[in-house]
């Protein structure tokens, strides 16, 4: 892929050139060249924050057919396994409070 130069003009005030002046002077970068750098560590790092996130809270899609048995699923009486039974006997030793 062919690479090309964009130019994109900031606006800032004289507090903020001289930070940034010394910060690309302490990396032996240009102004530009510290700014790219940086714009682009932080831009990657909140893409990855809201992927993560995002897997942590996908949307899950279902169908007709699926909804109702998710709903059947829910409004079902059942009885705890042996594991889920160790499992609260685990968390109660945190003093969590159920308050359901």
């Amino acid at each position: 892929m062919p690479t090309s130069n964009v130019a994109t003009t900031i606006r800032m005030n004289d507090y903020a050139k001289a930070v940034l002046d010394s910060a690309a002077k302490y990396t032996n970068q240009s102004r530009s060249a510290f700014m790219l750098s940086v714009s682009l560590e932080k831009a990657e790092e909140v893409i990855r924050e809201r992927s993560e996130a995002m897997r942590e809270i996908a949307t899950i899609i279902l169908n007709a057919e699926e909804s109702q048995n998710f709903l059947a699923a829910l409004e079902r009486d059942f009885e705890p396994s042996e594991a889920l039974l160790n499992l609260k006997k685990h968390y109660d030793s945190f003093n969590i409070v159920d308050r359901t």
